[in-house]
C-alpha cells in the first residue's frame, strides 16, 4: 500500500497540515506479470531531465490503444493512440493507472510518476507492458532481469561449443552464472556486462564462490556502447527488439566465425547466419528456445 503525505502551507497563517493518503490498487493482470518483477530501472540522461514526467515508449510494430486517468480520479479515463516507436510523456506527481487490451482481456497497472514504460511483446507475442524503454538506441534498458535456468545455461555453452580457449561475453549477464559456468566448467574466460549494480555484485560473490575469479570480471557499463569485439562467444537473454537494436554492434565488433547464442528471442535480421535452433524444457517443464548464430 502506497500512501503520501502532502502537507500545505500558508505563509503568515496558521499551518495547516492536511494528510493525503493515496492507496495503491491491486494490479488486475497475473502476478507473475513482467510488470512487477523486481529490478533496476535505468532512466536516460533525457528522462533525468524531467524526473516527474512519466514516459511510455511504443516498440511493437503497431499502434496501441489504451486508457489513462490519474489514480483514485472520478473522471473518465482519456483515450490515447501510441504510434510506432512513439513516446508520449505525461508530467505531473499523480500515480497513473492504465488500460489495455491484450489476448482478449483488459490489463490494467498502476504507472509510477517520473518512471519510464515500454509497450513490448511478450514471449508468446502479446502485447504487454515492461518497466523501463527497452528498443530505444538512446536507453540502455534492454530487458528485465529473468534468471537463465541451469539446464539452459548449460545447453547454450554446449551449442557454441565453448573450451578454455574461448572468451565469452554475456550481454546483460545478470547474476553472471553463464560466464561462471564457462569459467568452472571448460576454463574458458568470461566477461559480464550488466548496468545494475546489484546485478555485478552478485556476480562478483558468484565468482568467488565458485573459484573462478581469475577468470571472469564484471563490467558496470551499458552493452549498446561496450567493447566486446575480442569475444569468440557472445551469450545473451535479452528481447527481439534489443538483440535488433545490438545487431548493428555485432556485426561491427565481432570477428569471422565468432559465435552468438540467444535465449528464447532471435536476433532479426540474422535468419542466414542461424546454425542451430533446439527446443529444451527447463527443470519446472517450461519450454525454452535457444538460437545459435555463427558471424
Amino acid at each position: 500500500m502506497k500512501q503520501k503525505i502532502i502537507f500545505a502551507t500558508l505563509i503568515g497563517l496558521v499551518v495547516l497540515a492536511s494528510a493525503v493518503w493515496y492507496f495503491g490498487i491491486r494490479i488486475e493482470s497475473p502476478q507473475d506479470n513482467p510488470i512487477t518483477e523486481p529490478k533496476l530501472t535505468v532512466v536516460s540522461t533525457e528522462e533525468a531531465a524531467h524526473k516527474n514526467e512519466l514516459t511510455i515508449r511504443n516498440v511493437t510494430d503497431e499502434t496501441v490503444h489504451y486508457t489513462i486517468k490519474p489514480l483514485g480520479s472520478d473522471n473518465e479515463p482519456e483515450m490515447k493512440s501510441l504510434e510506432v516507436g512513439a513516446i508520449h510523456r505525461i508530467p505531473g506527481d499523480s500515480i497513473m493507472k492504465i488500460f489495455f487490451r491484450s489476448a482478449g482481456e483488459t490489463i490494467s497497472y498502476n504507472l509510477d510518476p517520473g518512471m519510464p514504460y515500454s509497450f513490448r511483446y511478450d514471449e508468446n507475442d502479446e502485447l504487454e507492458l515492461y518497466d523501463g524503454s527497452s528498443g530505444r538506441i538512446d536507453q540502455v534498458d534492454l530487458a528485465p532481469f529473468v534468471p537463465t535456468p541451469m539446464v539452459i545455461v548449460e545447453k547454450m555453452l554446449e551449442m557454441s561449443e565453448v573450451d578454455k580457449g574461448d572468451i565469452v561475453y554475456d550481454l546483460g549477464c545478470g547474476d553472471g552464472r553463464i560466464v561462471i559456468m564457462a569459467a568452472e566448467r571448460y576454463g574458458a574466460r568470461g566477461v559480464g556486462i550488466d548496468l545494475d549494480p546489484q546485478r555485478i555484485s552478485e556476480s562478483k560473490i558468484g565468482a568467488a564462490n565458485a573459484g573462478v575469479e581469475n577468470l571472469v570480471e564484471f563490467r558496470m557499463e551499458d552493452v549498446t556502447k561496450s567493447n566486446f569485439s575480442e569475444a569468440t562467444v557472445v551469450t545473451l537473454y535479452l528481447l527481439t527488439e534489443s538483440n535488433r537494436v545490438l545487431r548493428p554492434e555485432l556485426e561491427r565488433q565481432l570477428r569471422s566465425g565468432a559465435y552468438v547464442v540467444s535465449h528464447n528471442y532471435p536476433i532479426p535480421g540474422w535468419e542466414e547466419k542461424e546454425i542451430e535452433f533446439v527446443t529444451i524444457m527447463d527443470e519446472g517443464g517450461e519450454e525454452h528456445y535457444i538460437y545459435l548464430y555463427q558471424r
